[in-house]
């Protein structure tokens, strides 16, 4: 009888361009306080960043208190299997939220089109498909898409799919990667797109017989 194969992975990035955000019963007092210190100190470079270097400028500064409130109220209403990595690399417009899930794939599950969005909805426009870059290893698309809400409201999706193929003593077994992205923010897509393609590569996995 074959042995079930086991999936480990981690999320290799650091601070201050990434933060992970842990799920409710890790949020202990010394985590909560190091990350307003970062968060604060990321405030203050905005304010002190003059006008004509600045990359996006207007709207509210960004409070620390709030912003990492938001963040772990949307880490604790996540799936099981999904974890949440926050970019703070954007001046004046961080943290931006990712949802970034890994499993085992399954024969008969989704095809990497459909799992990276490229496929279903109401799309304002033919939705972008784009090969993964080497360096990001395994094969899979990246999908940037526009859709309207109920509201008249246009969203941006950017989605990366990444399939890895692990061998074992008696198969090999596929893995997908996924990073998920969505905002209002529609002229932040460009600046941010590469770096969620950082940050999938990032993604490390293993699986072990």
């Amino acid at each position: 009888m074959s042995a079930t194969p086991v999936l480990t992975s981690r999320i290799d990035v650091e601070v201050p361009q990434w933060l992970v955000v842990p799920g409710t019963a890790d949020v202990t007092p010394v985590w909560r306080a190091g990350a307003l210190e970062l968060f604060a100190a990321i405030a203050q470079v905005d304010r002190d960043t003059p006008a004509d270097q600045r990359v996006f400028d207007g709207g509210p500064e960004v409070d620390p208190e709030a912003a990492l409130d938001t963040l772990l109220e949307f880490r604790a209403a996540l799936d099981g299997g999904e974890r949440l990595v926050a970019g703070l690399g954007v001046p004046n417009r961080w943290p931006l939220p990712v949802v970034v899930s890994v499993g085992m794939a399954e024969s008969d599950g989704p095809g990497l089109l459909e799992l990276a969005g490229a496929e279903g909805g109401l799309p304002v426009e033919r939705p972008a498909v784009d090969e993964l870059p080497d360096h990001v290893g395994g094969e899979g698309p990246v999908v940037t898409r526009y859709d309207l809400d109920d509201d008249g409201a246009i969203w941006a999706t950017v989605c990366a799919v990444r399939r890895e193929r692990f061998a074992t003593a008696d198969a090999t077994t596929p893995v997908d990667t996924r990073v998920l992205w969505r905002t209002r923010d529609l002229d932040v897509v460009p600046v941010f797109g590469d770096e969620l393609i950082d940050l999938l590569a990032a993604v490390k996995n293993e699986v072990s017989a």
